[in-house]
Formats: C-alpha cells, structure tokens, sequence
C-alpha cells in the first residue's frame, strides 16, 4: 500500500508539481493555492494541489493531440 500524505512542506509542496519556491509563493499570495499554518510550518494539502493541476489549462500540445483523435 502507498501512502500518499496529507500536506506538503513548501518544498516539497513546489517539488511535487515541478515549480519553485518563490513561484509557489507567488501562487500562494495571489490566492491560487491555499496553504496552511501548523505551527511554524506552512503547508498545502494534497487535495489543493491536485485542484490547482485540475484547474490548469491543457498545453497547445495536447490540445493538438486531442483535435487529431477527434
């Protein structure tokens, strides 16, 4: 059985969706991604990264690759 954790550190937060620190700060104070203080650590949880992803739009690649199998 995997175990998937409930929240994320910030880096390890940024490094699950493959961006930076500072750009996952920027989200964070823009809103886009709402974080969480336990104690003295800010965290994100595993759901709110999978529905910032969600809410992402689809690259021009995929797009393309989606018109091609219609």
């Amino acid at each position: 059985m995997v175990l998937v954790p409930l929240a994320y550190r910030i880096e390890d937060a940024a490094a699950a969706i493959g961006i930076g620190r500072s750009t996952l700060f920027e989200y964070i104070k823009e809103g886009r991604i709402p974080s969480r203080k336990i104690g003295n650590s800010t965290v994100i949880r595993h759901r709110d990264l999978e529905a910032f992803l969600d809410a992402a739009p689809l690259s021009a690649a995929t797009k393309d690759a989606q018109r091609s199998i219609s």
